[in-house]
């Protein structure tokens, strides 16, 4: 399982994986920590101040009641944040604890909270986390515990509270969730939680064996104690962050350290860190990007500050919708993300960053800034430069060999060298030519991958 790639080639993978990805200067600031530095300050984000994407934030005066401005603020939140795993995160909480604004909810501001409740609770204990998710308001909404009393129990919430949120399915029985159910009885949310004692069912239940008078605090105790729960929670997260596939002697491994601290989250996602299955590889680009983590990744990595308003609808014609899940199970991941016509998208989305051109490029890629990023004296020079920019150089050596045929034509001939390859770029040419360059490279397989 051990790998001979140098340290810094781990970083940028950390960084693929927990964030999404970096500019170039971020790159050199992680670099610099290493793997372990890198971890911890991604780890302790608390340490870490994000006070300017907080007044970048604060300055584009989103409307939180809008769902377009909800989704361009999140945007907006993980392309300059500080604190990339805390951010990550809340995204895979998001596609955990799938609830859509489309349909029942319809209320932007309550999916707001929500988003801001994974923020608070996503690295710290998962009984917390899901005790404060039980009350969220846009999940009571989304899984219909409104309708929750002791006369006509609605089972909804109780049936996904174990099947996709904790223990997974074939781990309870029907009367499980009966009895859960009525533990639920009464928690609603008006405005806001609020707990109705006059439709909450007083008497004993019965659930996964223990018996006593509980309301759903017992019942997310119960469920965040069961060893199902600790082997479904580590496999999701290992799936999310590492590995699409990942053995049953792995997850074990993880789920004895959800376990051991209490379901202590922060604790847990470092031991998938500082798994030598991270650091294989096996795992190296081995998972195709989400959209968030292809259209966030792109802009960083080609220094695109300028946030356009349609990357949201980029985004969900890419398969994910910011806030609107497919279903209560969320995004499926990996190969789900690869279809004829997303793919498109991903390619029409290389294409747009790669030749947007403006009187003002401020915001945009600029080729002479990216040029000035290397010594580009000739294609071969530019060609590994956005080569390990962008895929690691982790590409066949034929394709390489194209993407330098394609470079080298910009190149005159001056008759005292043989190959164009190495010949002086023409400085007319070096715009186009960079970015079709860029262009090429972002429709490469290995550019699909984290």
């Amino acid at each position: 399982m051990s790998s001979s790639k140098n340290e810094n080639l781990w970083v940028d993978h950390l960084m693929r994986r927990a964030g999404f990805g970096t500019t170039l200067v971020e790159q050199a600031y992680y670099r610099n920590l290493g793997f372990d530095g890198t971890l911890n300050e991604l780890l302790h984000f608390e340490n870490v101040k994000d006070d300017a994407l907080e007044k970048i934030v604060y300055d584009q005066n989103f409307d939180f009641t809008d769902i377009s401005d909800l989704r361009r603020w999140w945007i907006y939140r993980m392309m300059f944040t500080k604190r990339p795993l805390l951010e990550k995160t809340v995204l895979f909480w998001h596609g955990h604890f799938a609830t859509s604004n489309a349909g029942k909810v319809n209320n932007p501001y309550q999916m707001y909270l929500q988003n801001n409740t994974f923020r608070k609770n996503g690295l710290g204990n998962f009984g917390e986390l899901l005790l404060n998710v039980s009350k969220d308001p846009a999940m009571i909404v989304w899984l219909d515990n409104q309708q929750n009393t002791k006369n006509k129990p609605n089972e909804n919430y109780a049936r996904e509270v174990m099947e996709l949120f904790t223990m997974g399915i074939g781990n309870y029985t029907e009367k499980d969730v009966k009895e859960a159910a009525r533990a639920f009885t009464g928690w609603m949310a008006p405005n806001g939680f609020y707990f109705n004692r006059k439709q909450h069912d007083t008497q004993d239940k019965t659930f996964l064996g223990q018996t006593g008078n509980f309301g759903g605090e017992d019942i997310i105790k119960i469920l965040v104690a069961r060893p199902e729960t600790a082997n479904f929670i580590s496999r999701k997260l290992i799936c999310f962050y590492c590995l699409d596939n990942p053995d049953q002697k792995y997850i074990e491994r993880i789920a004895e350290v959800f376990s051991n601290s209490k379901q202590d989250l922060r604790a847990t996602l470092e031991a998938i860190f500082k798994s030598p299955e991270f650091r294989s590889d096996k795992a190296y680009h081995a998972k195709i990007k989400s959209p968030a983590e292809y259209v966030i990744g792109t802009l960083k990595s080609l220094q695109v500050d300028k946030l356009d308003g349609d990357l949201p609808a980029v985004m969900a014609r890419m398969g994910q919708n910011l806030f609107e899940p497919p279903n209560v199970k969320g995004w499926d991941g990996g190969m789900s993300w690869i279809a004829t016509d997303t793919l498109m998208e991903r390619f029409n989305f290389a294409a747009r960053i790669a030749t947007q051109k403006f009187d003002a490029k401020e915001g945009y890629i600029n080729p002479v800034v990216l040029a000035n990023q290397f010594d580009a004296k000739n294609a071969q020079d530019m060609v590994d430069h956005f080569l390990d920019r962008l895929v690691d150089k982790d590409v066949p050596a034929n394709a390489r060999k194209q993407l330098l045929a394609y470079v080298a034509a910009a190149a005159p001939p001056t008759g005292t060298q043989s190959s164009n390859v190495t010949a002086k770029l023409d400085a007319k040419a070096l715009e186009g030519k960079m970015r079709g360059l860029l262009h090429l490279i972002m429709t490469l397989p290995t550019y699909q991958l984290s």
